[in-house]
């Protein structure tokens, strides 16, 4: 079965709704519907990448999403990092998935901003540091990232293709606002 989640979750009407926005494919005006939106400044404000993935093949992480419990051999109730001090859910926030080693070697911390760019479609989405992975892990991206950039998964949590993403994360820039205005222009 495949799963094809399409949603904005920035309404918090709608936060039960599975799925991210529907990202973009001009870096000038990266939109993720993630509920961060994207940053305050945009990519200027971010500055350099303090780590870059290089193209990898996308992997899909379900971690605090409660549908894929059963489903996903490696899930998880909750995630490392945390938002207003609960777990976030893979089907509502597009964020990366990085290692201890990843991190420490670029001083990226929980909740840093990062972006997720799918080689095939050009597509680019903001999305956050919020989870640790298993050493030398690269390219896993919550469910939400996937969706916003147009990578198909199944429902255990395999892709659909080999997907090729390119992540980045910039370090100390948690505290930089998200900013939504860039979501209703597009």
């Amino acid at each position: 079965m495949t799963i094809i989640l399409t949603s904005c979750d920035d309404d918090e009407n709608n936060v039960n709704l599975l799925g991210g926005g529907p990202g973009s494919s001009d870096p000038n005006s990266i939109v993720a519907g993630d509920g961060f939106c994207g940053p305050q400044g945009g990519s200027q404000a971010l500055g350099q990448a303090s780590f870059d993935s290089g193209v990898t093949t996308a992997k899909i992480d379900t971690d605090g999403n409660p549908l894929m419990q059963g489903h996903d051999a490696t899930w998880q109730p909750g995630t490392s990092g945390h938002v207003n001090g609960q777990p976030v859910n893979s089907a509502q926030y597009a964020y990366v998935v990085m290692s201890r080693d990843q991190m420490n070697a670029s001083g990226v911390s929980f909740g840093d901003w990062a972006s997720v760019t799918n080689q095939d479609s050009g597509k680019t989405v903001y999305a956050r540091v919020e989870d640790r992975g298993p050493p030398g892990g690269t390219g896993e991206i919550s469910q939400a990232a996937a969706t916003s950039v147009g990578i198909q998964y199944l429902d255990n949590s395999a892709t659909v293709g080999d997907p090729s993403v390119i992540v980045q994360a910039y370090a100390d820039t948690a505290a930089i606002e998200g900013d939504c205005t860039a979501m209703a222009s597009s």
